[in-house]
C-alpha cells in the first residue's frame, strides 16, 4: 500500500464508522458461531471424561484405554503446538501482541488448532478455560475478516478487538464485560470507535449464544439479602486477602512455565497427572464451572476446601506451564470461588451460624481473585455482576475488588497477561511482526483529568518524535489543532505515526494522557 497523507488517513477514518458496524455485526456472528461450537465441544470432552471414569470404576482394566487414548492425545496437541506456537495457552497475551503489531500468525491455522487442541486437552482433563481460547477464536476471526477484505490496519485492530468482545461474550454470556475487557485489558484505552464496534459484536454474539444456551447467567446462584454495612470490615480483610494471593499466583504461574519449558514431553507428563487426579479428585480437572457451582451447593469442612483449594492450584500451574490450548480465567474463578468459601468458613462462619452469606463471599472472592491477577478492577466487577445476573451487590463487589487491586499494585507484581505477553515476546526474538517502518498509521489517546496533558498547549509539551495531532474531538466538536490549542480532559486526540514507532508511541502517551501530575 502507498504511503497515504493525514488528509487521506482522516477522510477514511471519517468513513470507517458506517462500514464497521455492518463489518462488526459479521465479526460478532461468525466469532459467537466458532465460540458455541467450541463449548459444546468443551462440554462433551467433560461428559466422556465422566463416562471414562464410570468405565474404570466398574472394570479396572479400562485404565489401559485411558492411558493409550490420553498418550495420543497429547501427542497430538504437542504437534499443533509446535507447529503453531501461537495456540498455546490462554491466547489473550497472543491477541494484545497482534494488536501492538508485535505477534502475527496464520488464522485459519490457528483456529481449527485451538479448537481442537483446546477439546483434547479438557478431555485429558488439564485445569485449563475456554474463556481466553474464546477471546483468541473471536479475535482470529476478525483478524481472518480483515485480511480477506484487505482492510487497513487500524480497521484489522478495531475488528481483532471487535472479534474479542464476541468471543469473550459467548463464552460468558456477558456482553457488557466482554466490551469493558476490550477497553480496560486489551487497549487500555478509551476509543469510542473501539466501544462501538466491540458492543456491537459483543450483542450480536451474547443474543446467538443465548439462543442457543438459554438466558440463565453461567453461575446460577441463589444469593441472600445484600451483606450488612456492619460486617464490611471482613469484606476489607477479604480483599486484602485475594489481593496478596493473586499476586502468589502470578508468580507461581511464570515460575511453573519458566521451569516446564526445559521439559520435553510436558503436555503428556501433565495429563498423566491428570488421569492420576481422575481416579482419585476428579472435581479439580477441567475448568472449574462445576467446581464453583459444587462449592456454593455443598458443605464441606475448612480442611476438605483447603485441600481442593491446594491440589486445583497446583494442577492449573502444571496445566499451563504444559503449553496446551486452554487459559487461566476460568480456573482462577474456581480458585477464587474456594478462597471465598475458606475465608467465611474460616472467619466469617462465628458471626453467621445459619450459612447466609455463604454465597455471596464466594462470589466476592472471585472478583478478588480475578482482580488481583488480571489487574482489571471495572471488568471483574461487570463480569462477576453479569455472571450471577443480579446488581444487589455492587457494592460488596467494588469494596472486595478495589481492596484487592490496591493490594497488588502495593506487591508492585505485574498484571498476569501483561507478564505473558512479554514471555512470547522473549522466547519469539520479538520479531514475529509485520510492521512497515515507514507506512503511517493513526492512533488515538484519550485525555483524563488532572494528567500532564490536561490544561496544557499543544506547543507546551514535548511530542514523542514523528507524531503530529491531525485531530482533536472535544464532544461533538472537530477542532483543528495548532500549537495555541489548550487541550482538556475528555479530549480525543488522532495522531499521526508510523507503524514502526506506533506501539512505543501509544503506550508513551497514555501513560502522560492518564497519570496524575504531581
Amino acid at each position: 500500500m502507498a504511503e497515504e497523507s493525514a488528509d487521506k488517513l482522516i477522510e477514511k477514518v471519517a468513513r470507517l464508522k458506517s462500514k464497521l458496524i455492518l463489518k462488526s455485526i459479521a465479526v460478532g456472528i461468525f466469532s459467537s458461531l466458532m465460540v458455541i461450537l467450541y463449548r459444546i465441544m468443551l462440554t462433551k470432552a467433560d461428559s466422556i471424561r465422566e463416562y471414562a471414569l464410570h468405565m474404570y470404576n466398574s472394570n479396572h482394566l479400562y485404565i489401559f484405554l485411558i492411558l493409550f487414548l490420553v498418550v495420543i492425545n497429547s501427542l497430538i496437541i504437542k504437534k499443533f503446538v509446535k507447529t503453531e506456537p501461537m495456540i498455546s495457552g490462554s491466547g489473550i497475551p497472543q491477541i494484545k501482541g497482534v494488536i501492538l503489531r508485535q505477534i502475527d500468525y496464520n488464522p485459519i491455522k490457528a483456529i481449527y488448532k485451538k479448537l481442537i487442541g483446546g477439546f483434547l486437552a479438557i478431555l485429558n482433563g488439564l485445569s485449563l478455560g475456554r474463556e481466553g481460547p474464546s477471546v483468541q477464536i473471536g479475535a482470529t476471526v476478525g483478524m481472518y475478516f480483515s485480511r480477506k477484505l484487505e482492510l487497513t490496519k487500524m480497521e484489522e485492530k478495531y475488528l481483532i478487538t471487535a472479534g474479542a468482545s464476541a468471543g469473550l461474550a459467548a463464552a460468558f454470556n456477558a456482553p457488557l464485560a466482554a466490551v469493558i475487557f476490550s477497553l480496560e485489558e486489551l487497549h487500555k484505552n478509551f476509543s469510542p470507535m473501539v466501544l462501538l464496534t466491540s458492543m456491537i459484536a459483543a450483542i450480536v454474539s451474547d443474543f446467538i449464544s443465548k439462543t442457543v444456551f438459554g438466558l440463565k447467567p453461567v453461575f446460577n446462584f441463589q444469593l441472600s439479602s445484600t451483606i450488612p454495612l456492619k460486617y464490611y470490615p471482613f469484606l476489607i480483610l477479604l480483599g486484602f486477602v485475594t489481593g496478596i494471593l493473586g499476586v502468589y499466583f502470578n508468580k507461581s504461574l511464570l515460575k511453573s512455565t519458566q521451569v516446564f519449558k526445559k521439559i520435553e514431553n510436558r503436555i503428556l507428563i501433565s495429563s498423566l497427572i491428570g488421569v492420576v487426579l481422575l481416579l482419585t479428585i476428579p472435581d479439580v480437572l477441567g475448568g472449574g464451572h462445576d467446581l464453583v457451582i459444587k462449592t456454593s451447593k455443598v458443605n464441606i469442612t475448612l480442611k476438605q476446601i483447603l485441600i481442593i483449594l491446594v491440589i486445583k492450584f497446583a494442577f492449573t500451574m502444571i496445566s499451563y506451564a504444559s503449553s496446551a490450548p486452554g487459559g487461566i480465567f476460568l480456573p482462577m474463578l474456581a480458585l477464587g470461588a474456594l478462597i471465598g468459601k475458606a475465608f467465611y468458613s474460616g472467619i466469617f462462619i462465628f458471626f453467621d451460624t445459619n450459612n447466609t452469606y455463604m454465597v455471596n463471599f464466594i462470589t466476592l472472592g472471585m472478583v478478588g481473585y480475578f482482580v488481583a491477577i488480571v489487574r482489571a478492577p471495572i471488568t471483574g466487577i461487570v463480569l462477576i455482576t453479569e455472571m450471577v445476573g443480579t446488581l444487589n451487590h455492587f457494592l460488596e463487589l467494588s469494596l472486595v475488588s478495589f481492596v484487592s487491586y490496591i493490594t497488588a499494585e502495593l506487591l508492585n507484581e505485574e498484571p498476569i497477561y501483561e507478564s505473558l505477553l512479554e514471555r512470547i515476546l522473549e522466547s519469539s526474538g520479538g520479531l514475529r511482526n509485520l510492521i512497515r517502518p515507514h507506512q503511517k498509521t493513526l492512533i488515538e489517546i484519550t485525555i483524563s483529568t488532572g494528567s500532564e496533558l490536561d490544561g496544557i498547549k499543544i506547543k507546551g509539551f514535548k511530542w514523542p518524535e514523528g507524531c503530529l495531532i491531525v485531530s482533536i474531538r472535544r464532544g461533538n466538536k472537530e477542532i483543528i489543532p495548532n500549537g495555541e490549542v489548550v487541550l482538556h480532559a475528555g479530549d480525543i486526540l488522532s495522531i499521526l505515526t508510523t507503524e514502526e514507532s506506533a506501539s512505543k508511541n501509544k503506550r508513551e502517551l497514555i501513560k502522560k494522557a492518564t497519570s496524575v501530575k504531581e
